[in-house]
């Protein structure tokens, strides 16, 4: 069962998204005119997901102090650079995700409330100086 979702991509909302709409959101993320998806639940839950189209991050926040990033299983070194919310960032590889993770981890992060899904590497990631 789905909780409902306010649905945020490059600037436009919907308050009241189904997970068909974010599925279509994600598959939608292309680096260029589409690059960043924010989905958030009631419980002020959320998980994040930009770049494309063959490279992407996932990130789910459910406290301040904590954001938990999908890890690509075989943690690759280096760096590579993605368009997210329009900006230009410098992104480990080790972070870097196909669509198909992206979407399990929507997936479940919908459908669970919030849950981080099992089946992928989850990567806790805080701000610098907590």
């Amino acid at each position: 069962m789905s909780v409902p979702a306010a649905l945020y991509v490059d600037g436009d909302v919907n308050l009241d998204a189904s997970l068909t709409d974010i599925e279509a959101a994600v598959f939608s993320l292309d680096g260029v005119r589409h690059s960043l998806v924010v989905v958030e639940l009631p419980s002020g839950a959320t998980i994040t997901v930009g770049g494309g189209p063959d490279r992407l991050v996932a990130e789910v926040a459910d406290q301040a102090r904590e954001r938990w990033t999908v890890q690509a299983p075989a943690r690759p070194e280096g760096t590579v650079h993605l368009v997210v919310g329009g900006e230009h960032v410098e992104t480990p590889v080790r972070l870097c995700i196909d669509r198909d993770a992206a979407l399990e981890a929507v997936r479940t992060f919908v459908s669970r409330n919030g849950a981080r899904s099992g089946r992928l590497q989850w990567s806790v990631e805080r701000p610098a100086g907590t």
